[in-house]
Protein backbone atom coordinates (compact mmCIF):
# COMPACT_ATOMS: atom_id res chain seq x y z
CA UNK A 1 0.00 0.00 0.00
CA UNK A 2 1.58 3.28 -0.89
CA UNK A 3 0.90 5.98 2.29
CA UNK A 4 1.42 9.06 0.50
CA UNK A 5 0.29 9.19 -3.03
CA UNK A 6 1.41 13.07 -3.70
CA UNK A 7 4.08 13.63 -1.76
CA UNK A 8 7.39 11.44 -1.21
CA UNK A 9 9.34 10.58 1.68
CA UNK A 10 12.40 12.28 0.26
CA UNK A 11 10.19 15.87 -0.60
CA UNK A 12 9.14 15.23 2.90
CA UNK A 13 12.61 14.85 4.27
CA UNK A 14 14.48 17.63 1.88
CA UNK A 15 11.70 20.27 3.24
CA UNK A 16 12.65 18.59 6.89
CA UNK A 17 15.88 19.71 5.90
CA UNK A 18 16.07 23.05 4.97
CA UNK A 19 17.88 25.61 7.66
CA UNK A 20 14.88 27.80 9.49
CA UNK A 21 14.68 31.56 9.47
CA UNK A 22 13.34 33.50 12.16
CA UNK A 23 10.16 35.21 11.60
CA UNK A 24 10.29 34.44 7.59
CA UNK A 25 6.13 33.93 6.58
CA UNK A 26 6.77 32.74 3.13
CA UNK A 27 8.66 29.56 4.49
CA UNK A 28 5.87 29.10 7.26
CA UNK A 29 3.46 29.01 4.29
CA UNK A 30 5.24 26.52 2.42
CA UNK A 31 6.03 24.29 5.37
CA UNK A 32 1.96 24.61 6.40
CA UNK A 33 0.92 23.73 2.63
CA UNK A 34 2.81 20.61 2.74
CA UNK A 35 1.97 19.86 6.28
CA UNK A 36 -2.00 20.07 5.71
CA UNK A 37 -1.34 17.92 2.50
CA UNK A 38 0.16 15.32 4.88
CA UNK A 39 -2.22 15.19 7.47
CA UNK A 40 -5.24 15.35 5.13
CA UNK A 41 -3.75 12.18 3.54
CA UNK A 42 -3.23 9.68 6.12
CA UNK A 43 -2.86 9.23 10.04
CA UNK A 44 -0.29 7.12 9.83
CA UNK A 45 1.72 10.87 8.31
CA UNK A 46 0.97 11.94 11.67
CA UNK A 47 4.76 12.03 12.89
CA UNK A 48 5.74 13.66 9.68
CA UNK A 49 3.27 16.06 9.75
CA UNK A 50 4.07 17.27 13.14
CA UNK A 51 7.11 17.59 12.40
CA UNK A 52 6.54 20.09 9.37
CA UNK A 53 4.05 21.79 11.43
CA UNK A 54 6.83 22.48 14.26
CA UNK A 55 9.00 23.93 11.66
CA UNK A 56 6.01 26.04 10.38
CA UNK A 57 5.39 27.50 13.30
CA UNK A 58 8.92 27.66 14.15
CA UNK A 59 9.68 29.90 11.07
CA UNK A 60 6.73 32.38 11.93
CA UNK A 61 6.48 32.10 15.46
CA UNK A 62 3.48 34.60 14.96
CA UNK A 63 1.54 31.76 12.78
CA UNK A 64 -1.54 31.09 15.34
CA UNK A 65 -2.08 28.31 13.43
CA UNK A 66 0.92 26.24 12.74
CA UNK A 67 1.20 26.64 16.29
CA UNK A 68 -2.13 25.28 16.88
CA UNK A 69 -1.62 22.00 15.03
CA UNK A 70 1.67 21.75 16.29
CA UNK A 71 0.45 21.99 19.90
CA UNK A 72 -2.44 19.60 18.71
CA UNK A 73 -0.16 16.83 17.11
CA UNK A 74 1.73 16.52 19.76
CA UNK A 75 -1.63 16.44 22.19
CA UNK A 76 -2.42 13.28 20.13
CA UNK A 77 0.43 11.75 19.94
CA UNK A 78 3.94 11.13 21.79
CA UNK A 79 5.65 13.98 24.33
CA UNK A 80 2.36 15.42 24.91
CA UNK A 81 3.43 17.50 27.47
CA UNK A 82 5.92 19.76 24.62
CA UNK A 83 2.39 20.53 23.09
CA UNK A 84 1.87 23.90 25.67
CA UNK A 85 4.89 25.42 24.51
CA UNK A 86 2.96 25.98 20.99
CA UNK A 87 -0.59 26.45 22.95
CA UNK A 88 1.24 29.24 24.94
CA UNK A 89 1.89 31.04 22.07
CA UNK A 90 -1.76 30.58 20.46
CA UNK A 91 -3.35 31.99 24.05
CA UNK A 92 -0.96 34.86 23.53
CA UNK A 93 -1.58 35.29 20.02
CA UNK A 94 -4.88 35.02 19.91
CA UNK A 95 -6.47 34.18 23.23
CA UNK A 96 -10.61 33.58 21.52
CA UNK A 97 -8.96 30.99 18.78
CA UNK A 98 -10.11 27.84 20.24
CA UNK A 99 -12.97 28.32 22.40
CA UNK A 100 -11.04 25.51 24.65
CA UNK A 101 -7.46 26.72 24.89
CA UNK A 102 -7.44 26.58 28.24
CA UNK A 103 -8.61 23.23 28.66
CA UNK A 104 -5.90 21.92 26.06
CA UNK A 105 -3.14 23.82 27.67
CA UNK A 106 -4.49 22.45 30.97
CA UNK A 107 -4.13 18.60 29.29
CA UNK A 108 -0.75 19.06 27.93
CA UNK A 109 0.78 20.59 31.67
CA UNK A 110 -1.03 17.19 32.94
CA UNK A 111 0.97 14.92 30.59
CA UNK A 112 4.23 16.70 31.81
CA UNK A 113 3.13 16.13 35.48
CA UNK A 114 2.97 20.28 36.15
CA UNK A 115 0.01 19.61 38.03
CA UNK A 116 -0.65 22.71 39.80
CA UNK A 117 -0.34 24.96 36.17
CA UNK A 118 -2.65 22.34 35.01
CA UNK A 119 -5.40 22.78 37.70
CA UNK A 120 -5.09 26.86 37.08
CA UNK A 121 -6.04 25.79 33.45
CA UNK A 122 -9.15 23.81 34.17
CA UNK A 123 -10.23 25.72 36.52
CA UNK A 124 -9.87 29.08 34.26
CA UNK A 125 -11.30 27.10 31.42
CA UNK A 126 -14.24 25.89 33.70
CA UNK A 127 -15.47 29.52 34.82
CA UNK A 128 -15.06 30.42 31.20
CA UNK A 129 -17.95 27.63 30.67
CA UNK A 130 -20.50 29.17 33.11
CA UNK A 131 -19.84 32.88 31.93
CA UNK A 132 -20.69 31.57 28.70
CA UNK A 133 -23.30 28.66 28.93
CA UNK A 134 -24.75 29.16 25.49
CA UNK A 135 -21.90 28.34 23.58
CA UNK A 136 -22.37 25.28 21.11
CA UNK A 137 -18.94 25.11 19.45
CA UNK A 138 -17.05 21.93 18.48
CA UNK A 139 -14.34 23.49 20.54
CA UNK A 140 -15.59 23.05 23.51
CA UNK A 141 -15.24 20.86 25.97
CA UNK A 142 -17.86 19.73 28.51
CA UNK A 143 -17.49 20.75 32.15
CA UNK A 144 -18.05 17.17 33.04
CA UNK A 145 -14.05 16.07 31.56
CA UNK A 146 -13.09 19.21 32.86
CA UNK A 147 -14.03 17.83 36.33
CA UNK A 148 -12.57 14.70 35.81
CA UNK A 149 -9.23 16.50 34.56
CA UNK A 150 -9.38 18.64 37.96
CA UNK A 151 -9.71 15.92 40.15
CA UNK A 152 -6.71 14.01 38.31
CA UNK A 153 -4.94 16.28 38.94
CA UNK A 154 -5.53 16.56 42.60
CA UNK A 155 -5.56 12.64 42.41
CA UNK A 156 -1.75 12.74 41.35
CA UNK A 157 -0.47 15.34 43.07
CA UNK A 158 -0.43 13.19 45.86
CA UNK A 159 0.16 9.89 44.41
CA UNK A 160 3.11 11.52 42.45
CA UNK A 161 5.07 12.68 46.51
CA UNK A 162 5.11 8.57 47.14
CA UNK A 163 7.25 7.43 44.16
CA UNK A 164 6.50 3.93 43.88
CA UNK A 165 9.51 0.67 44.26
CA UNK A 166 9.21 0.22 40.51
CA UNK A 167 11.35 1.00 37.27
CA UNK A 168 10.49 0.40 33.43
CA UNK A 169 12.62 -0.70 30.85
CA UNK A 170 11.13 -1.14 27.19
CA UNK A 171 11.57 -4.92 26.26
CA UNK A 172 13.05 -5.19 22.74
CA UNK A 173 13.42 -3.49 19.83
CA UNK A 174 12.69 -7.36 18.30
CA UNK A 175 8.99 -6.85 20.18
CA UNK A 176 8.08 -3.18 19.92
CA UNK A 177 8.29 -1.44 16.34
CA UNK A 178 7.14 1.96 15.26
CA UNK A 179 3.32 0.87 15.24
CA UNK A 180 0.75 0.37 18.48
CA UNK A 181 2.20 -2.86 20.39
CA UNK A 182 0.35 -4.03 23.66
CA UNK A 183 -1.57 -6.94 25.81
CA UNK A 184 1.57 -8.35 26.82
CA UNK A 185 1.06 -12.26 28.10
CA UNK A 186 3.56 -14.91 29.15
CA UNK A 187 3.91 -18.03 30.09
CA UNK A 188 5.42 -19.22 34.12
CA UNK A 189 9.00 -19.22 32.76
CA UNK A 190 9.00 -16.04 30.63
CA UNK A 191 10.28 -18.06 27.86
CA UNK A 192 7.34 -17.27 26.00
CA UNK A 193 5.49 -13.87 25.57
CA UNK A 194 2.41 -13.37 22.61
CA UNK A 195 1.01 -9.50 22.15
CA UNK A 196 -1.41 -7.80 19.86
CA UNK A 197 0.47 -5.32 17.08
CA UNK A 198 -0.86 -2.95 14.76
CA UNK A 199 2.20 -3.51 12.82
CA UNK A 200 2.54 -3.27 8.70
CA UNK A 201 5.03 -6.17 9.23
CA UNK A 202 3.63 -9.60 8.88
CA UNK A 203 0.24 -8.27 9.58
CA UNK A 204 -2.23 -10.72 7.25
CA UNK A 205 -3.77 -7.64 5.78
CA UNK A 206 -2.31 -5.19 3.74
CA UNK A 207 -4.86 -2.96 4.21
CA UNK A 208 -5.28 -0.54 7.15
CA UNK A 209 -8.94 0.03 9.28
CA UNK A 210 -10.62 3.33 9.19
CA UNK A 211 -8.17 5.20 11.60
CA UNK A 212 -5.20 4.15 9.12
CA UNK A 213 -3.94 1.66 11.29
CA UNK A 214 -3.17 -1.51 10.49
CA UNK A 215 -6.18 -4.28 11.41
CA UNK A 216 -4.63 -6.26 14.74
CA UNK A 217 -2.74 -9.34 14.57
CA UNK A 218 -1.40 -11.30 17.57
CA UNK A 219 2.33 -11.64 17.64
CA UNK A 220 4.57 -14.17 19.17
CA UNK A 221 8.27 -13.84 20.74
CA UNK A 222 10.13 -16.34 22.25
CA UNK A 223 13.55 -15.86 25.36
CA UNK A 224 16.48 -16.96 23.96
CA UNK A 225 18.77 -17.06 27.10
CA UNK A 226 18.00 -13.26 27.88
CA UNK A 227 17.27 -11.85 24.61
CA UNK A 228 13.56 -12.27 22.97
CA UNK A 229 13.37 -13.08 19.29
CA UNK A 230 12.36 -11.40 16.95
CA UNK A 231 8.58 -11.02 16.88
CA UNK A 232 6.35 -13.07 13.92
CA UNK A 233 2.74 -13.20 13.32
CA UNK A 234 1.35 -16.25 15.00
CA UNK A 235 -0.22 -17.65 12.00
CA UNK A 236 -3.40 -17.34 10.52
CA UNK A 237 -5.46 -20.20 12.40
CA UNK A 238 -5.54 -17.71 15.38
CA UNK A 239 -5.17 -14.31 13.14
CA UNK A 240 -7.64 -13.21 10.51
CA UNK A 241 -7.85 -10.42 7.52
CA UNK A 242 -9.45 -8.03 10.58
CA UNK A 243 -9.12 -7.68 14.29
CA UNK A 244 -7.75 -10.23 16.08
CA UNK A 245 -6.33 -9.71 19.96
CA UNK A 246 -5.04 -11.39 22.89
CA UNK A 247 -6.34 -11.86 26.48
CA UNK A 248 -4.24 -14.80 28.61
CA UNK A 249 -1.53 -17.33 27.83
CA UNK A 250 -1.76 -20.01 30.65
CA UNK A 251 0.94 -21.10 33.08
CA UNK A 252 2.21 -24.04 30.64
CA UNK A 253 1.89 -21.26 27.14
CA UNK A 254 -0.48 -24.35 25.81
CA UNK A 255 -3.85 -22.25 26.03
CA UNK A 256 -4.45 -18.86 24.95
CA UNK A 257 -7.51 -16.73 25.13
CA UNK A 258 -8.54 -14.29 22.72
CA UNK A 259 -10.97 -12.02 22.32
CA UNK A 260 -13.32 -12.26 19.44
CA UNK A 261 -15.54 -9.47 18.13
CA UNK A 262 -18.47 -12.02 17.83
CA UNK A 263 -21.36 -11.38 20.14
CA UNK A 264 -20.51 -7.62 20.91
CA UNK A 265 -17.25 -9.05 22.37
CA UNK A 266 -16.65 -12.64 23.32
CA UNK A 267 -13.69 -14.90 24.90
CA UNK A 268 -12.57 -17.49 22.41
CA UNK A 269 -9.24 -19.90 22.69
CA UNK A 270 -7.04 -21.74 20.97
CA UNK A 271 -4.41 -24.54 22.32
CA UNK A 272 -0.93 -25.67 21.10
CA UNK A 273 -0.71 -29.13 19.60
CA UNK A 274 2.69 -30.99 19.70
CA UNK A 275 3.60 -29.85 16.24
CA UNK A 276 3.84 -26.44 17.65
CA UNK A 277 0.96 -25.23 15.95
CA UNK A 278 -2.12 -23.21 17.25
CA UNK A 279 -5.75 -24.47 16.73
CA UNK A 280 -8.97 -22.75 15.43
CA UNK A 281 -10.13 -20.64 18.09
CA UNK A 282 -13.46 -22.27 19.85
CA UNK A 283 -16.34 -20.10 22.12
CA UNK A 284 -15.30 -20.27 25.79
CA UNK A 285 -17.99 -23.06 27.77
CA UNK A 286 -20.36 -21.73 30.10
CA UNK A 287 -22.04 -18.88 30.88
CA UNK A 288 -18.97 -16.74 30.58
CA UNK A 289 -19.90 -14.74 27.32
CA UNK A 290 -22.87 -12.89 28.22
CA UNK A 291 -25.65 -12.19 24.92
CA UNK A 292 -25.55 -8.72 23.84
CA UNK A 293 -22.66 -7.45 25.81
CA UNK A 294 -18.84 -7.31 25.63
CA UNK A 295 -16.46 -9.61 27.83
CA UNK A 296 -12.58 -8.03 27.02
CA UNK A 297 -10.22 -9.96 29.55
CA UNK A 298 -9.59 -12.57 31.20
CA UNK A 299 -7.41 -14.59 33.75
CA UNK A 300 -7.48 -18.14 34.77
CA UNK A 301 -5.88 -19.99 37.81
CA UNK A 302 -3.42 -22.55 37.16
CA UNK A 303 -5.80 -25.45 37.80
CA UNK A 304 -8.56 -24.38 35.76
CA UNK A 305 -11.08 -24.21 38.28
CA UNK A 306 -11.29 -19.84 38.94
CA UNK A 307 -11.44 -17.30 36.72
CA UNK A 308 -11.60 -13.25 36.24
CA UNK A 309 -12.75 -11.49 33.36
CA UNK A 310 -14.28 -8.05 32.78
CA UNK A 311 -17.63 -7.13 31.28
CA UNK A 312 -20.35 -4.85 31.20
CA UNK A 313 -23.19 -7.11 31.62
CA UNK A 314 -26.11 -5.58 33.08
CA UNK A 315 -26.06 -6.06 37.40
CA UNK A 316 -22.77 -4.25 37.42
CA UNK A 317 -21.45 -0.46 39.10
CA UNK A 318 -20.76 0.95 35.68
CA UNK A 319 -19.31 0.23 32.57
CA UNK A 320 -17.11 -2.66 32.61
CA UNK A 321 -16.88 -4.89 36.09
CA UNK A 322 -14.68 -7.11 37.14
CA UNK A 323 -16.22 -10.82 37.70
CA UNK A 324 -15.05 -14.35 38.80
CA UNK A 325 -16.59 -17.49 38.10
CA UNK A 326 -15.67 -20.78 39.74
CA UNK A 327 -15.88 -24.22 37.94
CA UNK A 328 -18.05 -27.32 39.85
CA UNK A 329 -17.71 -30.62 38.38
CA UNK A 330 -16.27 -29.89 35.04
CA UNK A 331 -18.39 -26.83 33.70
CA UNK A 332 -18.08 -23.45 34.83
CA UNK A 333 -20.89 -22.28 37.12
CA UNK A 334 -22.80 -18.93 37.20
CA UNK A 335 -20.59 -15.53 37.40
CA UNK A 336 -20.32 -13.20 39.85
CA UNK A 337 -19.30 -9.39 40.69
CA UNK A 338 -16.19 -8.94 42.67
CA UNK A 339 -17.50 -6.35 44.42
CA UNK A 340 -17.52 -3.05 45.17
CA UNK A 341 -14.08 -2.55 46.60
CA UNK A 342 -12.59 -3.38 43.32
CA UNK A 343 -15.39 -2.48 41.27
CA UNK A 344 -16.81 1.23 40.49
CA UNK A 345 -19.12 3.36 38.25
CA UNK A 346 -15.74 3.70 35.70
CA UNK A 347 -14.03 0.89 33.67
CA UNK A 348 -11.92 -1.72 35.86
CA UNK A 349 -10.18 -4.33 33.32
CA UNK A 350 -7.15 -6.60 32.81
CA UNK A 351 -7.61 -8.47 36.20
CA UNK A 352 -4.22 -10.85 37.29
CA UNK A 353 -4.09 -12.91 40.24
CA UNK A 354 -0.75 -13.42 41.96
CA UNK A 355 0.86 -16.95 42.56
CA UNK A 356 -0.29 -16.06 46.45
CA UNK A 357 -3.91 -16.75 45.49
CA UNK A 358 -4.95 -13.52 47.63
CA UNK A 359 -3.57 -10.50 45.29
CA UNK A 360 -5.14 -8.96 42.47
CA UNK A 361 -3.67 -7.17 40.30
CA UNK A 362 -6.60 -4.29 37.95
CA UNK A 363 -6.69 -1.36 35.74
CA UNK A 364 -9.20 1.18 36.73
CA UNK A 365 -10.31 4.59 35.87
CA UNK A 366 -12.32 5.07 38.85
CA UNK A 367 -10.22 4.51 41.84
CA UNK A 368 -7.63 7.48 42.56
CA UNK A 369 -4.97 7.89 39.95
CA UNK A 370 -3.49 9.98 36.98
CA UNK A 371 -5.89 9.77 34.87
CA UNK A 372 -7.12 7.29 32.49
CA UNK A 373 -6.61 3.89 33.35
CA UNK A 374 -3.98 2.89 36.21
CA UNK A 375 -2.39 0.00 37.77
CA UNK A 376 -3.53 -1.10 41.07
CA UNK A 377 -3.22 -3.56 43.53
CA UNK A 378 -5.60 -5.24 46.22
CA UNK A 379 -5.45 -8.21 49.05
CA UNK A 380 -8.48 -10.56 50.43
CA UNK A 381 -8.62 -9.82 53.65
CA UNK A 382 -9.83 -13.51 55.06
CA UNK A 383 -10.77 -12.83 58.42
CA UNK A 384 -13.23 -9.38 57.14
CA UNK A 385 -13.67 -11.37 53.57
CA UNK A 386 -13.43 -8.34 51.51
CA UNK A 387 -10.91 -6.71 49.60
CA UNK A 388 -8.56 -4.47 50.45
CA UNK A 389 -8.23 -0.68 49.35
CA UNK A 390 -6.65 -1.35 46.04
CA UNK A 391 -3.73 1.06 45.80
CA UNK A 392 -2.25 2.93 43.00
CA UNK A 393 1.37 1.65 42.05
CA UNK A 394 2.06 4.75 41.57
CA UNK A 395 4.80 6.83 39.17
CA UNK A 396 6.47 5.42 36.61
CA UNK A 397 4.35 2.36 35.98
CA UNK A 398 1.23 4.91 35.90
CA UNK A 399 1.13 7.80 34.26
CA UNK A 400 -1.50 10.27 32.80
CA UNK A 401 -1.43 7.98 29.96
CA UNK A 402 -3.65 4.22 30.21
CA UNK A 403 -1.71 1.29 31.58
CA UNK A 404 -3.89 -1.92 31.35
CA UNK A 405 -3.38 -5.81 31.07
CA UNK A 406 -0.48 -5.65 33.74
CA UNK A 407 1.00 -8.97 33.60
CA UNK A 408 3.26 -9.84 36.88
CA UNK A 409 5.76 -12.59 37.07
CA UNK A 410 5.41 -15.83 39.12
CA UNK A 411 7.89 -14.45 41.51
CA UNK A 412 6.35 -11.07 41.96
CA UNK A 413 9.28 -9.49 41.13
CA UNK A 414 8.41 -7.85 37.44
CA UNK A 415 5.54 -7.44 35.34
CA UNK A 416 4.81 -6.45 31.75
CA UNK A 417 2.92 -3.85 30.62
CA UNK A 418 1.86 -1.69 27.54
CA UNK A 419 2.32 2.67 27.66
CA UNK A 420 3.27 5.42 26.18
CA UNK A 421 6.75 6.48 26.92
CA UNK A 422 8.92 9.14 25.43
CA UNK A 423 11.30 6.59 25.39
CA UNK A 424 9.21 4.37 23.17
CA UNK A 425 9.99 3.35 19.19
CA UNK A 426 6.63 4.57 18.46
CA UNK A 427 3.09 4.70 19.48
CA UNK A 428 2.36 2.15 22.30
CA UNK A 429 5.19 -0.47 23.53
CA UNK A 430 5.61 -3.11 25.71
CA UNK A 431 7.61 -2.46 28.85
CA UNK A 432 9.09 -4.74 31.71
CA UNK A 433 8.32 -3.59 35.60
CA UNK A 434 11.04 -4.79 37.86
CA UNK A 435 10.35 -4.18 41.65
CA UNK A 436 13.34 -2.45 43.30
CA UNK A 437 12.21 -2.66 47.01
CA UNK A 438 13.04 -0.69 49.87
CA UNK A 439 15.47 -1.77 52.67
CA UNK A 440 14.66 1.74 54.49
CA UNK A 441 10.77 0.34 54.32
CA UNK A 442 11.75 -2.56 55.91
CA UNK A 443 13.43 -1.32 59.01
CA UNK A 444 10.70 0.89 59.65
CA UNK A 445 7.72 -1.82 58.87
CA UNK A 446 9.36 -3.34 61.56
CA UNK A 447 9.16 -1.11 64.22
CA UNK A 448 5.58 -0.44 63.41
CA UNK A 449 5.18 -3.83 63.94
CA UNK A 450 6.51 -4.01 67.33
CA UNK A 451 4.29 -0.64 68.14
CA UNK A 452 1.29 -2.89 67.19
CA UNK A 453 1.23 -5.82 69.79
CA UNK A 454 -2.07 -5.75 72.51
CA UNK A 455 0.26 -3.96 74.91
CA UNK A 456 1.92 -0.94 75.27
CA UNK A 457 4.95 -2.35 76.48
CA UNK A 458 7.99 -2.85 74.68
CA UNK A 459 10.18 -5.99 76.31
CA UNK A 460 14.55 -5.33 76.54
CA UNK A 461 15.18 -7.53 74.13
CA UNK A 462 12.83 -5.67 71.61
CA UNK A 463 13.76 -2.65 72.84
CA UNK A 464 17.76 -3.44 71.58
CA UNK A 465 16.57 -4.46 68.35
CA UNK A 466 14.67 -1.13 67.92
CA UNK A 467 17.71 0.43 68.66
CA UNK A 468 19.63 -1.57 66.63
CA UNK A 469 17.77 -0.86 63.41
CA UNK A 470 17.49 3.12 64.14
CA UNK A 471 21.50 2.75 64.72
CA UNK A 472 22.05 0.98 61.14
CA UNK A 473 19.44 3.34 59.15
CA UNK A 474 22.60 5.02 57.91
CA UNK A 475 25.38 3.71 58.60
CA UNK A 476 27.25 5.42 55.42
CA UNK A 477 26.13 7.92 53.19
CA UNK A 478 28.23 8.55 50.24
CA UNK A 479 26.54 11.43 47.52
CA UNK A 480 27.43 10.52 43.80
CA UNK A 481 27.48 14.15 41.64
CA UNK A 482 25.70 14.23 38.05
CA UNK A 483 26.62 16.63 35.24
CA UNK A 484 23.85 18.66 34.02
CA UNK A 485 21.13 16.29 32.10
CA UNK A 486 23.40 13.27 32.78
CA UNK A 487 23.03 10.11 34.54
CA UNK A 488 26.27 8.55 33.32
CA UNK A 489 28.43 7.88 36.99
CA UNK A 490 31.71 10.05 36.82
CA UNK A 491 34.36 8.92 36.05
CA UNK A 492 35.62 10.67 39.50
CA UNK A 493 33.03 8.59 41.97
CA UNK A 494 33.65 4.76 40.47
CA UNK A 495 37.02 4.86 42.81
CA UNK A 496 34.81 5.24 45.81
CA UNK A 497 32.12 3.12 44.58
CA UNK A 498 34.25 0.28 43.73
CA UNK A 499 35.57 0.48 47.51
CA UNK A 500 32.06 0.27 48.91
CA UNK A 501 31.53 -2.61 46.54
CA UNK A 502 34.23 -4.30 48.05
CA UNK A 503 33.25 -3.78 51.06
CA UNK A 504 29.37 -5.06 50.94
CA UNK A 505 31.29 -8.14 49.29
CA UNK A 506 32.87 -9.20 52.16
CA UNK A 507 29.93 -8.10 54.71
CA UNK A 508 26.97 -9.91 53.23
CA UNK A 509 24.45 -9.01 55.71
CA UNK A 510 24.89 -4.68 54.12
CA UNK A 511 23.04 -3.42 51.43
CA UNK A 512 22.39 -0.46 49.44
CA UNK A 513 19.76 2.45 49.21
CA UNK A 514 20.27 4.44 46.55
CA UNK A 515 17.66 7.88 46.71
CA UNK A 516 18.81 9.93 43.27
CA UNK A 517 17.92 13.63 42.70
CA UNK A 518 17.57 16.50 39.87
CA UNK A 519 17.82 19.94 39.85
CA UNK A 520 14.68 22.29 39.01
CA UNK A 521 15.75 22.37 35.52
CA UNK A 522 12.82 21.53 33.23
CA UNK A 523 9.20 19.87 33.98
CA UNK A 524 8.31 17.60 36.63
CA UNK A 525 8.16 14.66 34.54
CA UNK A 526 11.68 15.10 33.45
CA UNK A 527 12.94 15.14 36.59
CA UNK A 528 10.84 12.31 37.79
CA UNK A 529 12.48 10.63 34.41
CA UNK A 530 16.12 11.59 34.75
CA UNK A 531 16.22 10.74 38.54
CA UNK A 532 14.94 7.44 38.14
CA UNK A 533 17.64 7.11 35.52
CA UNK A 534 20.20 8.04 37.75
CA UNK A 535 19.02 5.73 40.60
CA UNK A 536 19.17 3.10 38.01
CA UNK A 537 22.35 3.96 36.69
CA UNK A 538 24.23 3.36 40.48
CA UNK A 539 22.31 0.86 40.95
CA UNK A 540 23.85 -1.36 37.65
CA UNK A 541 27.33 0.05 38.87
CA UNK A 542 26.64 -1.89 42.16
CA UNK A 543 25.57 -4.60 40.22
CA UNK A 544 28.29 -4.67 37.61
CA UNK A 545 30.69 -5.15 40.55
CA UNK A 546 29.37 -8.19 41.84
CA UNK A 547 26.53 -7.30 44.39
CA UNK A 548 23.52 -9.04 44.54
CA UNK A 549 19.94 -7.22 42.92
CA UNK A 550 18.49 -8.33 46.31
CA UNK A 551 20.73 -6.73 48.43
CA UNK A 552 19.82 -3.16 46.29
CA UNK A 553 16.83 -0.42 46.01
CA UNK A 554 16.91 2.81 44.12
CA UNK A 555 14.78 5.05 43.67
CA UNK A 556 14.60 8.44 41.63
CA UNK A 557 12.47 11.25 43.77
CA UNK A 558 12.63 13.82 41.14
CA UNK A 559 14.15 17.44 42.38
CA UNK A 560 15.48 17.90 45.87
CA UNK A 561 13.99 20.91 47.58
CA UNK A 562 15.68 23.44 49.16
CA UNK A 563 19.12 22.03 47.50
CA UNK A 564 21.48 24.52 45.39
CA UNK A 565 21.43 23.49 41.44
CA UNK A 566 24.97 21.91 41.68
CA UNK A 567 24.17 19.71 44.71
CA UNK A 568 20.81 18.51 43.51
CA UNK A 569 22.17 16.97 40.54
CA UNK A 570 22.95 14.02 42.62
CA UNK A 571 22.57 10.35 43.86
CA UNK A 572 22.84 9.49 47.63
CA UNK A 573 23.77 5.75 48.77
CA UNK A 574 23.31 4.38 52.16
CA UNK A 575 24.45 0.89 53.58
CA UNK A 576 22.11 -0.34 55.44
CA UNK A 577 22.14 -3.42 57.87
CA UNK A 578 20.22 -6.14 55.97
CA UNK A 579 20.26 -8.25 58.99
CA UNK A 580 18.56 -6.11 62.04
CA UNK A 581 15.56 -6.13 59.35
CA UNK A 582 15.07 -10.31 59.87
CA UNK A 583 12.37 -11.14 61.52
Amino acid sequence: MKLYSKITLSILLLFMSIKLMAQDPELSKIYMEQADQVYAEAKDAIEIAKDIYIQAAEADTMNVRANYMAGKLYLETVNRDYSTKYFERVKRLDSKYRFNIDYLLGRGYQYGLEFEKALDYFLAYKEKLRSDRSYRGRDKTSVYEVNDRIEECRNAKEIIGMPSSYIIENVSENINSTWPDYAPVLNEDETVMIFTSRRQEGNMNENVDNDNFYFEDIYISKRQGVTWSKAKNIGPNINTLYHDSNLFLSSDGKTLYIYSDQGNGDIVYSTENENDEWTKPKPLEGRINSQGFAEQSIWVSDDGEFMMFASNRPGGYGGFDIYGCYKEDGQWKRPFNMGPEINTKEDEDGPYMAKDGVTVYFSSKGHKGFGGFDVFTTKYDGDSEKWEKPENLGYPVNTVDDEVYFHPTADGERGYLASVREEGLGFTDIYMVTHIGDLEKTAKDRISKLKERDNDFITDEELEVKKLIDSVLNISAYQVYFDVNSSEVAERHEEKLIDMANFLKSHQNLGVQISAFASADGNPKYNYELSNKRAQSVLKFFKENGIEADRLAARGFGVLSGGSEDKSRKAEVKVLDLSKFDE
